[in-house]
């Protein structure tokens, strides 16, 4: 293959790839509804958990749930639900928003946490 060639096919590459941007609710419901729940409750999970760890930490889910405080690193279904519908309402007036957004909006207003606070340290 010529030197040109080569450019070229890259170049093409480059020019057909899609830019990477944020999924929307819009279309993060859509696939949830087209899967069955448990692969759906399976994805918001994924979310919640990225969400709530590493360098971009968003939200901050408690470490335990209910009464036991017993360490768990489970969601309960509760939350999965009642983001999952949270969602499902937000197509109405955030569908081309950063599910990620407000997936971390829905549940800080549950869990609210000041990360700015967590991150220096203080109290």
């Amino acid at each position: 293959m010529t030197k040109l060639t080569a450019t070229a096919i890259a170049i093409c590459a480059v020019l057909l790839a899609r830019p990477a941007h944020a999924e929307a609710v819009y279309e993060f419901v859509k696939h949830c509804h087209d899967e069955k729940l448990g692969h759906c409750f399976n994805r918001i999970g994924t979310r919640l958990s990225s969400l709530n760890t590493g360098t971009n930490r968003r939200i901050c889910l408690p470490r335990s749930f209910g009464g036991t405080m017993v360490e768990s690193g489970v969601i309960p279904v509760s939350l999965l639900e009642h983001v999952r519908l949270q969602l499902s309402a937000a197509r109405f007036g955030d569908a081309g928003s950063d599910v990620d957004s407000v997936i971390a909006r829905i549940v800080n207003g549950i869990y609210p946490c000041d990360l700015a606070a967590k991150g220096r340290g203080s109290r």
